[in-house]
């Protein structure tokens, strides 16, 4: 994946995601506020998070699932309303 090579030889589809996330990485660093409390300089949460989701597309699943939940209730929703 880092290679950024995809699996038929081009750019891998995360690949662009992947260096986003490295470059943000690079800026990253803790910083320490005038009331004493540190925190990060650079926050990569967002960028890390868009990386994951084309890695493993969690949310888009979930919302697939949602969707199939909902078009299954509206079926039985229609089916019962035809039968009365």
């Amino acid at each position: 994946m880092s290679s950024g090579r995809g699996i038929n030889g081009g750019v891998g589809r995360c690949y662009p995601f992947f260096a986003e996330f490295k470059e943000c990485l690079k800026t990253e660093a803790l910083v320490t506020k005038e009331d004493g409390t540190r925190a990060w300089k650079n926050n990569c949460w967002q960028v890390r998070e868009d990386y994951f989701e084309c890695l493993h597309a969690k949310k888009e699943w979930a919302m697939v699932a949602r969707v199939n939940e909902q078009e299954q209730l509206q079926k039985r929703q229609a089916a019962i309303a035809a039968g009365q």
